[in-house]
């Protein structure tokens, strides 16, 4: 069964209200939490959850997640190296989701080794790794699940 997944009250409260000024919003599709609400004068703002970028704090919250930052950029055009995002066990339990260290194995193996596994969130390339088998692609994963869900 398919676990059924909300839009939080700001999302649609924002979705409501935007036609009246002109504006549009955008809502990341998977999760629902982060959105886009781009106004009639080429202004973006945007908000993660109940921050809204009125100071810059939502877009410095959705640039730290680099799921949310690629499905942004995708959206303005912006050319994205394709990935997927999975959870660690814990993680993926808590959530309802398959997406868990083992469906990334599969996931690793069919595209083919080596393959660069790297933490959602961080930056400066910590506990981004290249991988070329099992047993380093599980070490690797551990590493990064001790920082990052």
């Amino acid at each position: 069964m398919k676990k059924k997944t909300t839009t939080p009250i700001l999302a649609q409260i924002l979705k409501k209200i935007a036609p009246r000024i002109g504006a549009k919003v955008i809502i990341e599709q998977k999760y629902k939490i982060v959105g886009q609400i781009n106004y009639k004068d080429g202004k973006r703002r945007y908000f993660r959850y109940s921050t809204v970028d009125l100071n810059s704090v939502g877009a410095s919250e959705i640039s730290k997640d680099k799921d949310y930052a690629t499905f942004f950029m995708k959206k303005m055009g912006y050319p994205t190296i394709r990935g997927k995002a999975f959870f660690s066990h814990e993680w993926s339990k808590a959530i309802g989701s398959p997406l868990n260290i083992d469906a990334a194995y599969r996931h690793a193996t069919k595209i083919g080794f080596p393959v660069a596994v790297k933490p959602n969130s961080g930056s400066q390339g910590f506990g981004v790794s290249l991988v070329y088998n099992k047993n380093d692609f599980y070490k690797a994963l551990k590493f990064i699940f001790k920082k990052d869900k």
